[in-house]
């Protein structure tokens, strides 16, 4: 097996701290936020920046090494909504995973390639987690609305009872 990586390009480039500042900064201050609505619309900022993010993985990992090899890496819807990174054998639709692992462990391609290799698996597993607790925080966010609009209502409906008893409390004050 020969395979080279191309001179014009520098291959696949692991994300840096710089490419994570978008997303760190749009958590700022996340769990400060007390209405709701607010607190959804940082969460729905934060899971786009995400969504930008996963785009520059894709695009750094389809350079090289991925463009020549039976592997692919690409999103993977889940039940939540969310879309993962993943890894999908290009012979079939299953898992690449076994694949990647292949590549990595076989000493007849380059080292860096594997190290290329590598470099987009540590990308895709912090990207995933960070998904993963980014669609938990919304899904809590809309759990947290129904809750406050139920309690609401509760209130509102005691309220309502309280007019119709001509302004007595309906219990008694000494017990």
């Amino acid at each position: 097996m020969t395979m080279t990586q191309p001179e014009t390009n520098p291959g696949y480039r692991q994300l840096s701290p710089r490419d994570w500042h978008a997303y760190e900064s749009s958590l700022k201050g996340l769990l400060r936020v007390r209405e709701p609505q607010a607190l959804g619309r940082h969460a729905t900022e934060a899971a786009g920046t995400l969504h930008q993010i996963q785009t520059l993985v894709l695009h750094r990992s389809w350079r090289w090494p991925l463009q020549y090899l039976p592997l692919m890496l690409c999103r993977g819807p889940a039940r939540s909504g969310a879309n993962f990174l993943r890894w999908r054998n290009q012979q079939n639709t299953r898992s690449g995973t076994v694949t990647w692992q292949a590549l990595i462990q076989d000493p007849q391609w380059p080292q860096e390639m594997r190290d290329a290799l590598l470099a987009i698996e540590c990308d895709r597993v912090m990207f995933n987690m960070q998904m993963s607790v980014t669609t938990f925080i919304l899904r809590q966010i809309r759990e947290c609305r129904v809750k406050m609009t139920d309690a609401r209502q509760v209130m509102a409906s005691v309220s309502s009872c309280n007019n119709n008893t001509g302004g007595k409390e309906p219990w008694p004050s000494e017990v």
